[in-house]
């Protein structure tokens, strides 16, 4: 995976991950591009196609547009470009809307914005510096072979980060620094090989502690004896990495042997009962309720239509069992927690409970490596596919959230209420089956776009209302099927065509959906499949 990169961008983050290998593991271990097929293993989704354009390389944070859709680069379209203006003939139907914009429709990837330098093979950045082989990366510098994240320095092969610094191979960090291979933490710094921390420091294959030091196998020893052992342990993982240009995740050491359940069953012994939170689910369908009538959907049940409302927000829940209570809980297919051992998962209230009940012997502790950790982590090597932080009221079916209420099966909400079916709303209200969006209401199937309002499948977008079937707009407002655009008002197809024609197309438009989604619960095209519309093959009512 040896992407081509100028000489001065690949120089600078080389002779940070040199840096960041010798801080972690006390010596260096090679160049950063020997290291690249595994840093990146896990992260995405990314996609690589050729500029319609230009023919160069063109990257994408999404994967799922029609195989017959036209790409640009951001760096090659002109927002400000003109279009002639639409005929009556048009907006007669349908499909003469969607034949009437078909060739002005292009994906744009490769998006660098803000004040940004030196960042290459990458897309969705902003305002980020020295940037290789990522996505969704915002207020960062130095950062490789990683996906979502933002205020950060000195990430490489990292998922959904930030604030962070120093991570190597880490997935789900907050406000976590120098670490290696870690999952699910938060508050923590100088960890290795662990899972479910918050506030910790110096822990190394350690599982679901809270404020504690120099552990290993969740043993807390005096602070010289944790020095001496963990010496040890970075020169053996050191001289695996050199060899292998790779390391095996925590998940896998922990799969590669049965689970020893005697530890743990002694401590859920005398574990008591935890009460359950009373829902109130109304409150979420009226929400849904209220934003189909603002955008003029006409439903009003969100569990009628969640297959079409998941289908780009890629919000899944598997069914699982907790092996403390066998007690039924959930998985959210995102990140690493799919990647868990199935048979080693535990809710976030037993983790809480369990995680400094469960330990080593000194014994143990004392001989742990990268060979004896499958039958040493076994005892201890217990998962949680579930995190919140914060307030939170009123959640169902939310495994993963901060600071949220009201919310319905969706994944990592931040900030926000009254969404259902999304993915990483942050600081947003009654947005529904839309995913990586900020500052945004009142919205459906909308994605990787800041503050939006009354809009409907809208990708990577800013500032707009009152949008339907538009990409990589700005400030645009009241309008439908604009791609590449800016500054607009009651345009179609990038061409403004005033209030009175703007009314007229979208009652045709809302005719259309109306039909489809009382037949199918679902519409046969979004914003990621309109683009490569043929007539008589879809968008018929």
């Amino acid at each position: 995976m040896k992407t081509k990169v100028s000489a001065g961008s690949y120089s600078g983050l080389n002779k940070q991950w040199k840096s960041i290998c010798k801080l972690l593991l006390g010596n260096e271990v090679g160049e950063l591009f020997d290291y690249a097929k595994w840093l990146y293993e896990g992260n995405g989704p990314r996609l690589t196609e050729k500029s319609g354009l230009s023919g160069k390389e063109v990257v994408f944070a999404y994967s799922a547009y029609a195989k017959n859709s036209k790409f640009a680069s951001f760096d090659e379209v002109d927002l400000d470009q003109k279009y002639p203006p639409l005929s009556i003939n048009d907006i007669k139907d349908i499909d003469s809307v969607f034949e009437a914009i078909a060739d002005r429709a292009a994906y744009c990837g490769n998006m660098v914005l803000g004040n940004s330098q030196f960042v290459e093979a990458s897309t969705a950045i902003t305002d980020s510096y020295y940037v290789l082989h990522s996505e969704r990366v915002a207020f960062s510098k130095y950062v490789a072979y990683s996906t979502r994240g933002s205020y950060s320095e000195n990430i490489f092969g990292c998922f959904y980060f930030g604030p962070a610094t120093f991570l190597v191979k880490c997935d789900n960090g907050w406000d976590c620094n120098r670490c290696l291979c870690i999952s699910r933490s938060d508050f923590s710094s100088d960890c290795h090989y662990s899972h479910g921390l918050s506030g910790c420091r110096d822990c190394m294959f350690s599982f679901n502690l809270k404020n504690r030091r120099n552990c290993i196998g969740n043993l807390e020893l005096p602070r010289d004896k944790y020095a001496k052992l963990k010496a040890g342990l970075l020169q053996g993982i050191s001289e695996k990495l050199l060899k292998d240009k790779r390391l095996p995740s925590l998940n896998e050491l922990a799969g590669m042997a049965k689970p020893d359940y005697s530890l743990l069953r002694a401590a859920a012994s005398a574990m008591p009962a935890f009460p359950e939170e009373k829902k109130d689910k109304s409150r979420i369908e009226k929400a849904f309720s209220d934003t189909s009538g603002v955008l003029g959907l006409g439903i009003s049940s969100p569990d009628a239509c969640s297959d079409w409302l998941c289908r780009n927000s890629q919000v899944r829940l598997e069914p699982a069992k907790s092996c403390a209570t066998g007690k039924p809980m959930i998985v959210p297919a995102i990140s690493g927690f799919l990647r868990f051992p199935k048979d080693s998962l535990i809710s976030l209230k037993e983790a809480e409970y369990l995680g400094g009940r469960l330990a080593l012997s000194e014994a143990d502790a004392g001989r742990f490596s990268l060979q004896s950790a499958p039958a040493l982590l076994s005892k201890i090597a217990f998962f949680c596919p579930h995190w919140e932080a914060g307030n939170q009221h009123n959640n169902i079916n939310c495994p993963v959230s901060i600071d949220s209420s009201d919310c319905y099966c969706g994944l990592q909400n931040m900030i926000s209420r009254k969404c259902g079916f999304c993915l990483l709303p942050r600081n947003c209200e009654s947005c529904f089956g839309s995913r990586e969006i900020r500052y945004t209401s009142f919205s459906v199937n909308c994605h990787f776009s800041t503050k939006l309002s009354r809009c409907f499948e809208v990708d990577s977008s800013n500032n707009c209302s009152g949008c339907y079937f538009c990409h990589n707009c700005e400030n645009v407002h009241d309008s439908m099927f604009c791609f590449n655009t800016k500054n607009k008002s009651y345009a179609i197809g990038n061409v403004e065509v005033g209030k009175e024609k703007f009314l007229q197309a979208k009652a045709i438009l809302l005719d259309w959906m109306h039909k489809n989604l009382e037949k199918k619960n679902a519409l046969p095209l979004d914003i990621y499949s309109i683009a490569g519309y043929k007539k008589g093959k879809k968008g018929q009512g």
